[in-house]
């Protein structure tokens, strides 16, 4: 699976090879997204997103955003632009 963080600036960051995606929906529920995941479209909150790439735990900080899913990629649109590079 892939995700892509995008804001109005561009393409912030994709990340490759996602064996899941877990963040928060505006409602305060957790989601879990996972390879072949049905189409989605939601709000999350502001938060942590956490991933897994090779057995091994990642996270990003996001604010509000817009979450996409779709033919195993992840969109996230998201006014925030200071991702960090790993």
């Amino acid at each position: 699976m892939r995700i892509i963080i995008q804001s109005p600036d561009g393409i912030d960051k994709e990340i490759q090879n996602v064996e899941f995606l877990r963040t928060s929906l505006s409602n305060g529920y957790p989601i879990s997204i996972l390879p072949n995941h049905a189409p989605l479209i939601g709000q999350i909150s502001a938060g942590v997103l956490k991933y897994k790439i090779s057995k091994i735990d990642h996270t990003i900080p996001i604010s509000d955003s817009i979450l996409f899913v779709r033919d195993n990629l992840v969109k996230i649109f998201t006014i925030k632009t200071n991702l960090p590079d790993n």
